[in-house]
Order: structure tokens, then C-alpha cells, then sequence
């Protein structure tokens, strides 16, 4: 008896390493004569923090953002110790010998944290953090003094803003005076204002060094227009069936989809706990072979349903449905979600293929 090959069961996540290295070429262009830094916070937006810091300092990166000391540990694991490694966090109660010990510089962002390190004793190099006007986190610009940041060893003055990817809202202008204002008060301190979004508004905005993120693994950073970014993610979920569905049969929990004639559908194995959105039922599309193939009924959670009925011809268990990768930025609206959200949600059971020079 012959033996059959096995199909393949699991999605594949697939990330293109060229792509992050040609989007970090176009962020530093486009950066001017600012160093150009990179936000890898969230295991590098979901896409793999080891596998892409590295290729990120290849190609020049020497300042890293991440979101918590948990992160910035993974990060100095994956990069050389003259690597400048952020912790946007901060520092909180017992952390500063972690900190030092893994030569990490803290983003301070309260007056508690600022007092933190420096009894900690703040000769190591800090960030300061100014709010000035996303009203999140940081120190609040109407009353931050410069006095404030005495005795600290500052590395970097940065602030964040709330509306880069409107480059018309009036706030950036706002934020921009703001900032300008503080960073004077600090001149022999570098000056980080711009993430991937106010990168693109000019260089009135980049100061002394950027942080994109979104950019860098081929998201929209602007609302509308911007550059043309190479896609950086795509999904791979195998089909699993293919059936033929009659007219006013459903599809799937709260039979969501009712056919409106005869169809042929397949079941691919992608679902919510892979990080497709709830959301995306009944609205979204995947890709076989190029051609766009519809979402039918409710996402569950290991299974979706797509109209196959118009391909020249159907396909078979085993074949690839694609998603993500140049659609990005559709499925995201389509979805009334956020290229950030899909990509740091894909979850942990993906085969994950890394594709293009490491570093």
C-alpha cells in the first residue's frame, strides 16, 4: 500500500526579516539626520523579539523601546550589551538592580519613579519622560520644572504623541511646541519626540532620535497615504474540508450566515485563539492562490469558514489559505480594529517560519 503523506493541521505564521529590514531603511531615511531607534515592545509587535532585534541592529538600530523590564530582559538576551535598551515602564520598587545588572536605562515617568532611582542611586543612565498631551503616562508638562530632574544622569528627554497619524489635527502642533519648549531646557540631552507616524510629518519633529514601530513590521502608520511599506506578516492556515452547502443552509455558531444559493465552502484551521478577531465574521477574506475568498459566519475558536465557489477550481484538505500580509491594513478596518491589535494578538500555536536573512 502506498503511503500517504501527511496534511498539514496547524496555521503557519511567516515573517519576512527582508521586509523589517527594508522598512527600518525607509523609517531611517525618512528620519533625516536623526538616529533612527526601534519600539520592540510586545515580543516585537507579536512577530518575534529574538529573531528581529537582532536584524534590527544589522542594519544600524543601537536604541531598542520595550514596554516592561520582562521584555527589556528578553531584549538584552537577544542584542550586544552596547545596545541602548528602554524600559518605557520605568522602574518600580526592587527592580533598579535588575536594571543595572542588565544594563537597562528606565523611562521615569512620575515623580515617585524619578525619587525611586535616584535612592536607588541614579548614576545609571535614566529617560525622562514628558507628558505633553496624550494624558497617559508621564510627567505632567503644565507642571513639570526642569529642577524636577536634578541629580539624574539623563540619557534621554522623550514625550509621545496622541495623534501622529492625523498629520492635520491641531494636538501635534500643540505637542510639538510643547515638547520644544522642554527640550530646550535640556540641550545637551538628546531629544526623542517622533514615533513612525510623526517620523512622516518632517523633520521639525525628529529631534535627535525616533522610535518607530508599527512601521517597521508593515503597518499603515498614517490614516491615510504615507510610504509604501513592505508586508512583514502572513498567516498560512491549511484547509482542513471542503463541502457544498445548499441554498438557506447556515454557517456556524448563531448560524450568523445563511447561504443565499448553492455554494462550495471550505474550513480552514484559523480561528479566535490564533488571534482572528471576533470581529472579522461575516466581513472578512483570506486568499487562495491571490484570489480574495470571503469569511462566512461567526470566527470560532480554531475554525474559519470561506466561500470558495468562485475559484476556478476548488481546493483540496491541505492547501494554503493566506491572510494578513498585503491586507493588513483592510482587515484591520474591516474589523474596526488596528493593525497593532491583530498583529500583537496572533497567538502562540502558529508553526512560526522566519524567511530572508538573519542577522
Amino acid at each position: 500500500m502506498d503511503s500517504v503523506a501527511p496534511l498539514p493541521s496547524s496555521p503557519r505564521l511567516i515573517v519576512d526579516l527582508d521586509a523589517v529590514r527594508s522598512n527600518y531603511r525607509l523609517m531611517a531615511e525618512r528620519s533625516g539626520k536623526a538616529k533612527t531607534g526601534a519600539a520592540i515592545k510586545a515580543d516585537a509587535y507579536g512577530l518575534g523579539l529574538e529573531r528581529i532585534a537582532p536584524v534590527l541592529a544589522r542594519e544600524g538600530c543601537t536604541s531598542f523601546f520595550c514596554a516592561h523590564l520582562s521584555e527589556a530582559v528578553a531584549a538584552r538576551s537577544a542584542l550586544d550589551y552596547d545596545a541602548e535598551i528602554f524600559v518605557l515602564s520605568g522602574v518600580s520598587y526592587g527592580e533598579a538592580p535588575l536594571l543595572r545588572q542588565k544594563h537597562l536605562t528606565p523611562v521615569l515617568n512620575t515623580h515617585e519613579q524619578i525619587l525611586l532611582w535616584r535612592e536607588a542611586g541614579g548614576d545609571d543612565p535614566a529617560a525622562l519622560h514628558i507628558d505633553t498631551g496624550i494624558n497617559r503616562l508621564g510627567l505632567d508638562w503644565h507642571n513639570f520644572a526642569p529642577a524636577m530632574a536634578e541629580g539624574l544622569n539623563l540619557s534621554l528627554v522623550m514625550s509621545h504623541f496622541a495623534c501622529a497619524s492625523d498629520p492635520a489635527h491641531a494636538l501635534n502642533t500643540k505637542q510639538l511646541e510643547r515638547f520644544t519648549t522642554i527640550r530646550n531646557a535640556f540641550p545637551n540631552v538628546r531629544a526623542s519626540l517622533a514615533n513612525s507616524a510623526g517620523i512622516l510629518h518632517g523633520a521639525e519633529t525628529h529631534f535627535d532620535l525616533t522610535r518607530p514601530g508599527i512601521a517597521l513590521y508593515g503597518g499603515a502608520p498614517l490614516d491615510t497615504g504615507g510610504p509604501s511599506l513592505t508586508p512583514v506578516a502572513r498567516i498560512e492556515a491549511p484547509v482542513l474540508q471542503v463541502r457544498h452547502l445548499r441554498k438557506n443552509q447556515n454557517i456556524g455558531y448563531g448560524a450568523s450566515f445563511t447561504a443565499p444559493r448553492d455554494m462550495t465552502i471550505a474550513t480552514a484551521a484559523i480561528g479566535y485563539a490564533d488571534g482572528v478577531p471576533v470581529a472579522a465574521s461575516n466581513c472578512w477574506f483570506g486568499r487562495i492562490e491571490g484570489q480574495k475568498t470571503p469569511l462566512l459566519g461567526r470566527v470560532s475558536m480554531d475554525l474559519c469558514v470561506f466561500d470558495v465557489g468562485h475559484l476556478p477550481s476548488p481546493p483540496q484538505p491541505g492547501d494554503m489559505l493566506s491572510l494578513l500580509g498585503q491586507d493588513l491594513e483592510v482587515l484591520a478596518s474591516l474589523s474596526d480594529t488596528l493593525s497593532y491589535e491583530l498583529l500583537t494578538r496572533l497567538g502562540p500555536r502558529f508553526v512560526r517560519e522566519y524567511k530572508g536573512r538573519s542577522a
